[in-house]
């Protein structure tokens, strides 16, 4: 926590050398305007995060949201091809949801907010610059480009008259918060916690000491921290156990997003792998035996660690069918199917405390009686025990708010569709947030 705390004050310097040495972003997303209940009209939400695309529709009246969501999936050949064939998939798809859904001929052209889940660095409310690609994007090419420009060039080659504005582009944690705000107006912090792992939450613009924009009322900001790589800098070398190393050798992206590769999605199947490996290499599992499961790199997912979770009492079954699948189901004795439980459940309550942990510093932060935590993400999701042991953490080192963890699924395509109405309602009201 403390070192958290001294990387967010880094991060938030006027001075240039001092914001290089910090690992977290602390980014300004322009985003000033919440929700209040009046909005009318349709917006669009685009959410691009990994191997799932997402196009949302938001239809307000009188602050009330309806929302329809299509999703849509890249194939690998995409997802590792060059940026211009990820962009022209979401221009087709977004044009297929127009069509869909009797958009084509709207009379004015519906904003759009673009929930863009990768390492960006924001220059206006519309427009970044990519700095990095994470998780399951491996594109050769895009590094220093805006996407907002990226998807505009797609639509003009792919869908030309399409009736769109891409007026604000987030990443998925602020539109996560958004929506969160929208179910709870307590939620002052958006966490996604899926495949990757990141973070925002509301700011007071006189606490930012790198501020250089307007103090109109409203007197916030939302704040996107992008924690993912916290730790980069070896901060966090004396916590990281041999499995994350070993883990960040054969990623994507090595020596990059340490801490993610110790709470998220995309990572805690394989950190319990290579646990389970090095027992059976041991001689302590299965007699030794269970090739497919040592040979398996990347094969044992997270999906795997929640089906095990869901086991209750002295329940195996889910256990048992995932052993299965590695061909262990025959071989595996009680001690056997104990320790992998065993090893599942350590390796989960890890992780939800190493995420908790960052988080039990920006509630403090945000200081409010009250604080809802809006969680976006398959692995909030899905996990039969990840809320328990968030709270765990939660409770005992913010003992000044009540804090509450509430499930915004889908939140970061329909927030980014609110986001459109926060830009809409700041040009209106011309705030100069940089």
């Amino acid at each position: 926590m403390s070192i958290f705390s001294k990387h967010m004050e880094l991060a938030n310097s006027p001075d240039k050398n001092h914001r290089q040495k910090s690992d977290l972003l602390m980014g300004n997303s322009f985003i000033r305007e919440l929700l209040d209940g009046t909005e009318q009209g349709d917006f669009l939400g685009l959410d691009l995060g990994g191997t799932n695309f997402r196009v949302v529709r938001v239809s307000f009246k009188d602050g009330q949201a309806e929302t329809t969501t299509q999703y849509y999936t890249l194939l690998e050949s995409v997802l590792c091809g060059p940026v211009a064939g990820v962009f022209d998939f979401i221009a087709e798809s977004l044009a297929d949801f127009v069509d869909r859904y009797s958009l084509k001929n709207s009379r004015k052209n519906i904003p759009l907010g673009f929930t863009f889940s990768f390492p960006s660095s924001q220059v206006s409310i519309n427009q970044s610059v990519i700095l990095h690609w994470t998780k399951t994007l491996r594109c050769p090419d895009g590094i220093g480009d805006d996407p907002v420009a990226l998807l505009e060039a797609a639509i003009a080659r792919k869908a030309k008259d399409l009736p769109v504005d891409i007026v604000a582009v987030m990443s998925d944690t602020v539109s996560t918060l958004m929506a969160g705000n929208y179910l709870d107006r307590n939620c002052r912090i958006g966490l996604i916690l899926g495949t990757g792992c990141n973070a925002a939450f509301v700011e007071h613009i006189s606490e930012i000491d790198k501020w250089t924009g307007d103090d109109k009322d409203p007197q916030h900001v939302i704040v996107n921290v992008e924690l993912g790589s916290f730790g980069d800098s070896g901060c966090l070398d004396e916590f990281r156990t041999e499995y994350e190393r070993e883990l960040d050798k054969y990623s994507n992206h090595p020596a990059s997003f340490t801490f993610e590769k110790s709470c998220a999605g995309m990572y805690l199947g394989e950190f319990v792998r290579l646990v389970l490996t090095r027992l059976i290499r041991e001689g302590v599992l299965f007699g030794g035996k269970g090739e497919k499961l040592t040979e398996g790199r990347w094969k044992f997912t997270t999906s795997h660690v929640t089906s095990i979770e869901s086991d209750q009492g002295n329940s195996t079954t889910k256990t048992m069918e995932v052993l299965e699948k590695f061909d262990l189901a025959t071989t595996a004795t009680a001690k056997d199917i104990a320790i992998v439980r065993e090893v599942v459940e350590v390796s989960s309550r890890r992780g939800a405390f190493w995420i908790a942990t960052l988080m039990a510093v920006l509630v403090n932060h945000v200081a409010l009686p009250e604080v809802t935590i809006a969680i976006d993400g398959s692995l909030f999701e899905k996990h039969p025990k990840y809320h328990d042991s968030m709270m765990e953490i939660l409770s005992k080192f913010c003992s000044k708010s009540k804090v509450k963890l509430i499930l915004a699924k889908d939140g970061s395509g329909q927030g980014g569709a609110f986001g459109a109405v926060s830009a809409l309602r700041q040009a209106a009201r011309d705030l100069r947030s940089a």
